[in-house]
């Protein structure tokens, strides 16, 4: 059999975190369950067995916290070998010198850290980690100086009003690519709902401010990396942000795999695909099964004009939320109960489901 070819794949190595961000979308975050501690053994057999499956161009090391993995930089040195880009996607505070250099000498092509707000007490009230801030502003510094740093700031009602001089302080990292995403609703973020979900207007407010300092500032890239449904907020008038549309089509679009091998359709979705271990990775993105489920259209945007360019959303939250893709993503949901001054009565239904605890 031919191996599989796969452009993009995040690996979740650990679902260990050294934070607990009130915003986490993990779905592992729901309080459930206890997180187990990280297997270094069985990532690194995980990743081997991955890539003795499938070609895979771009392997994106997440987790939970990936640098709380003991053997993380002989992960990245297995995955070179094998001809993959790394990039790692961390909260930034364990990135010490050491830890930076072994990623440069292994050619690690991005390492993506999370800057909250300009002001160290919001950006820690959203953490859950005292100290959290410093750490990673001084490891923004540090990444920006060598030219693989690349920030993230995730739009909420708590940080939305300083997003300007947010991006004016990871500009001033050297930082030159920006991802800015809209707060995403799932794991612990489902239980901070109230707290983090942005009127229309804030989130509005808040993309103008990143699209004027885009202009302001040519020389960086600006990427929104969660799917934004249109009905919710007109991404055109946002021209120098590159919104991103997520498609169905599984072997072109970022999947995950985790530590023990099993597959799902990204790091948002909860739904388990099957795992590398009892199938091989090119028969379960083969599955007609599989994609009949993807193909499903939310009854609300069957015949919505937008729908091809939005996908209505991210629907990896509406399985999070709902227990279905063929829902709305639940942020539209939640965004109109605000606007309308509801109070929470839309989601009245959902909770008595039992799906989420507000």
């Amino acid at each position: 059999m031919a191996r599989a070819y796969i452009d993009n794949v995040v690996f979740e190595i650990t679902e260990a975190c050294n934070q607990c961000c009130r915003f986490c979308y993990n779905y592992w975050r729901d309080g459930n369950a206890p997180i187990p501690a990280p297997d270094p053994a069985l990532a690194r057999k995980t990743l081997k067995k991955l890539l003795s499956q499938a070609s895979v161009g771009n392997l994106s090391l997440s987790g939970g916290e990936p640098l709380l993995l003991p053997n993380v930089h002989d992960l990245v040195l297995h995955a070179r070998f094998k001809g993959c880009k790394v990039n790692i996607l961390t909260n930034g505070t364990l990135l010490d010198e050491d830890a930076l250099h072994n990623f440069i000498s292994l050619g690690v092509g991005a390492i993506q850290i999370p800057l909250l707000s300009s002001d160290a007490a919001i950006h820690e009230t959203l953490t859950g980690l005292p100290g959290s801030w410093g750490k990673a502003f001084d490891a923004l510094k540090r990444t920006g100086k060598t030219g693989i740093g690349a920030a993230v700031l995730v739009i909420t009602r708590v940080n939305a009003p300083y997003v300007t001089a947010t991006l004016s302080l990871i500009r001033d990292c050297g930082i030159r690519t920006v991802m800015v995403n809209r707060f995403n609703i799932g794991g612990n973020g489902i239980r901070n709902l109230r707290e983090l979900v942005p009127d229309r207007i804030m989130l509005e407010e808040a993309f103008a401010g990143v699209e004027a300092f885009a202009v302001a500032n040519p020389e960086m890239r600006f990427v929104s990396g969660v799917c934004t449904p249109l009905c919710l907020m007109d991404t055109e008038k946002y021209p120098h942000i590159s919104f991103t549309r997520c498609t169905t089509e599984l072997s072109g679009r970022p999947l995950t795999v985790n530590y023990s091998g099993d597959v799902r359709f990204c790091n948002h979705s909860p739904r388990v695909l099957g795992n590398i271990y009892s199938r091989d990775i090119g028969d379960i993105l083969g599955d007609p099964r599989i994609k009949e489920y993807y193909a499903a259209v939310p009854e609300e945007c069957g015949k919505c004009p937008s729908f091809q360019r939005c996908g209505g959303g991210c629907r990896a939250a509406s399985e999070q939320v709902y227990g279905s893709f063929a829902v709305k993503d639940p942020i539209c949901r939640e965004i109109s109960s605000l606007h309308e001054g509801d109070g929470g009565d839309a989601d009245a239904e959902v909770r008595q489901q039992g799906l989420y605890d507000l």
